[in-house]
């Protein structure tokens, strides 16, 4: 039985796969297999697999499925005592997950890393310096900011059984969003500053590719967790800022569509908060169709 089980999710990500599995295969904890999952690829990303020879198990759907359900898919295949994910764009560095086990200690139920983000220009920031991150009992925390990308995560696997329900089947976009989210009301955590994960930001993210999936999927993510901490006086104001957050995710798609006066009602909406009346303000200044990374730098620009 190795310690981890590396899930890798895969669907026609032959552009950054080698990159992607070469720094698995740099780690300076050797003890992991790959679990390869293959959601019905059409380009050269099962020779690119194959090709790392046999401790990469490779598993092909003959048809495409959600996210949700891939990722529950090869959850089933795992014989690790811990399960980490590795999306085929992003990277790890050598000693991602040495440090993510050494964090394991006591009841420790998952341990994340501090991730660089990099965009297709080179730009790069560390995630922690914008959203900060905590240990132990963290859902309201996760509430206000969402600060724990699926690639720095690592899971005792035992502690993902205590969920009712793994992954969502209907979801892709907000797949891991929501996981992480319900895993966190029954689990403990732990985490480390060093920015082990990159994450790479490009115009073939998913997230920019299915705009209109995207507004759906906010919506069944916004009402799932709703239903869950509607009653909880202790989370009632992360709530909030939970709903604030989804919907400026969704005014900024009807803004990126070019749907500027959409955008501007739903910050109007939430203009109590600092950040949605600075969103609100832009749009009476900025173009009627705006590149989303484009403000999201420049939101980072002023919050320096």
């Amino acid at each position: 039985m190795p310690e981890f089980s590396i899930i890798v999710n895969c669907l026609n990500g032959e552009q950054f796969l080698r990159r992607s599995l070469d720094s698995i295969f740099n780690q300076s904890y050797e003890d992991w297999e790959v679990i390869f999952f293959d959601n019905n690829s059409n380009d050269s990303s099962a020779e690119i697999a194959k090709s790392y020879g046999k401790k990469i198990k490779y598993y092909k759907s003959d048809e495409t499925f959600t996210l949700g359900k891939a990722r529950d898919m090869a959850i089933d295949l795992t014989n690790g005592k811990f399960i980490a994910y590795l999306d085929v764009d992003d990277l790890w560095q050598n000693q991602k997950l040495e440090i993510q086990r050494s964090l394991f200690i006591d009841d420790i139920d998952f341990v994340y890393t501090n991730t660089l983000i990099t965009d297709d220009d080179d730009n790069s920031f560390s995630l922690f310096n914008y959203s900060k991150p905590a240990s132990g009992e963290i859902f309201g925390d996760l509430l206000r900011n969402d600060f724990i990308p699926t690639s720095s995560i690592a899971i005792r696997k035992d502690s993902i059984s205590k969920l009712e329900q793994r992954y969502d089947h209907s979801l892709t976009l907000e797949c891991d969003r929501d996981f992480i989210l319900r895993l966190s009301r029954i689990g403990t955590c732990n985490y480390t500053e060093e920015c082990l994960t990159q994450r790479f930001i490009h115009e073939n993210n998913t997230i920019f590719l299915e705009k209109e999936a995207s507004f759906n999927e906010l919506k069944v993510l916004n009402n799932k967790i709703v239903e869950i901490a509607i009653d909880e006086k202790s989370n009632e104001e992360a709530l909030n800022i939970f709903i604030a957050n989804i919907d400026e995710k969704i005014a900024r798609s009807h803004w990126n569509k070019g749907e500027k006066i959409k955008a501007r009602k739903i910050f109007r909406k939430h203009r109590n908060f600092s950040k949605h009346w600075l969103l609100y303000i832009l749009t009476y200044i900025l173009p009627n169709r705006l590149d989303m990374k484009k403000l999201s730098a420049f939101i980072r620009a002023i919050r320096r």
